[in-house]
């Protein structure tokens, strides 16, 4: 903690404390202590970015946003970008890989799962890599989601409706037509 004239200024951690050789009754000028305020945010502000990018995989660009919406500046945000990077915190195929991994396993198609992806801002490699990386289990997904609403009432009676719905969540059509004739060949 930062004490000016016997009241309570800000805090720096221990390590910012050290770098910036402060002890106790230094004089500091106004250019210094603006300095040293601004060394105070920024070290708050890695902090949260850092509990916030161990939570879970996140790509470049989600982080990129995550500070802007925490009013980081620019500098501080590529300079934790590079940091991040570097340490592996930040990898956007990791990202890619866990987050297709996770819309598979809900059933999504490949197709809605690139258009999340490139969303997420994964450039067009990066996205491919990922999903050459992938088992190849669309036609089993899409199987399984046929099965899943085939159950429901409003799809029962309505082929059509299914299709369309699965046409919705971005699987092809022919795969969609395949899929079908083998369902009611089951039924």
């Amino acid at each position: 903690s930062i004490f000016i004239d016997g009241k309570y200024g800000f805090s720096l951690s221990l390590d910012e404390l050290l770098a910036e050789k402060l002890k106790k009754d230094d004089e500091i000028d106004d250019e210094r202590l603006n300095k040293l305020k601004k060394l105070s945010e920024d070290g708050k502000r890695r902090m949260g970015a850092l509990e916030w990018v161990m939570g879970r995989p996140h790509s470049g660009r989600e982080f990129r946003d995550y500070m802007y919406r925490k009013k980081a500046d620019s500098q501080l945000t590529d300079n934790l970008i590079e940091e991040f990077t570097g340490k592996k915190y930040l990898d956007d195929k990791a990202y890619g890989s866990w987050l297709a991994d996770l819309r598979q396993r809900a059933g999504k198609s490949d197709r809605q799962i690139r258009s999340e992806l490139y969303a997420k801002g994964l450039s067009r490699e990066d996205v491919e890599i990922v999903m050459q990386g992938q088992e190849a289990g669309e036609t089993e997904r899409l199987r399984a989601l046929i099965a899943k609403k085939s159950k429901l009432i409003r799809y029962q009676n309505d082929p059509q409706k299914l299709a369309k719905y699965l046409l919705s969540q971005g699987f092809s059509y022919s795969d969609i037509k395949s899929a079908l004739a083998l369902n009611r060949q089951e039924d």
